[in-house]
């Protein structure tokens, strides 16, 4: 893509499938504690709002991870202790790192034609986990956390860090994520060209580009 030369690529769910993987994790989780599958509809509630509060500033990743299951387990009426559960599951996120098909082969295309980097607003052990059980740290020449940073998309700051840490010029950017609250958003704050990508078809009007595959994001990245 003509002036792009920094592909800033979002973690979960554009490349790395965390549906799958916090599906296994959960499996696990539930297995340990005894726990029925009827009751998974009340964790994820708990754990949408946390994310919420999260992307808000209202809570850091350390809360997160014990406040989600504080929420499950009162309104689930079980009696276990939420700071452990929630060590136990980021352990297993990070042990179940699976990729979206085709999302190697699609890196192994772009790597060295752009500069690639990682940005996720996930919790550092598990993605660091993840990545090097994946081996796809060798795709990117930046890994950027917003644990590590102190800042979490959509914040300007975020970018703000990751473009002085590049040293790169907002036109030389784009951001390709599959949140439109973090990361479309994030990028049309700061002035950053994005795409948005679904697996399940669907567009942004906020977003510069929408693609639906890593084949039509290939074409549109590729085009000379």
């Amino acid at each position: 893509m003509k002036g792009k030369k920094h592909l800033l690529f979002d973690a979960d769910n554009t490349l790395y499938d965390f549906g799958a993987t916090e599906k296994t994790a959960l499996e696990r989780l539930f297995a340990e504690y005894s726990l029925p599958e009827t009751l998974l509809p009340l964790y994820h509630e708990g754990n949408r709002r946390c994310w919420e509060m999260y992307e808000h500033g209202e809570i850091t990743l350390e809360e997160l991870e014990t406040k989600r299951f504080r929420l499950f387990f009162d309104a689930a009426g079980i009696d276990a202790d939420p700071e452990k559960a929630g060590l136990e599951y980021s352990e297993y996120l990070g042990e179940a790192g699976i990729m979206i098909p085709g999302a190697v082969s699609f890196l192994s295309e772009l790597h060295g034609r752009y500069t690639l980097s990682l940005i996720t607003n996930g919790i550092a052990k598990v993605q660091r986990e993840r990545i090097k059980r994946t081996g796809t740290g060798k795709f990117f020449s930046n890994i950027f956390i917003s644990q590590e940073i102190g800042y979490a998309k959509p914040d300007r700051r975020f970018f703000g860090f990751v473009l002085s840490a590049l040293s790169a010029e907002k036109e030389e950017c784009l951001v390709i994520g599959d949140s439109l609250t973090s990361d479309i958003k994030g990028a049309a704050d700061s002035g950053i060209d994005s795409v948005f990508i679904s697996f399940s078809g669907k567009s942004s009007e906020e977003a510069s580009y929408s693609v639906k595959s890593y084949a039509e994001l290939s074409a549109l990245l590729l085009d000379e």
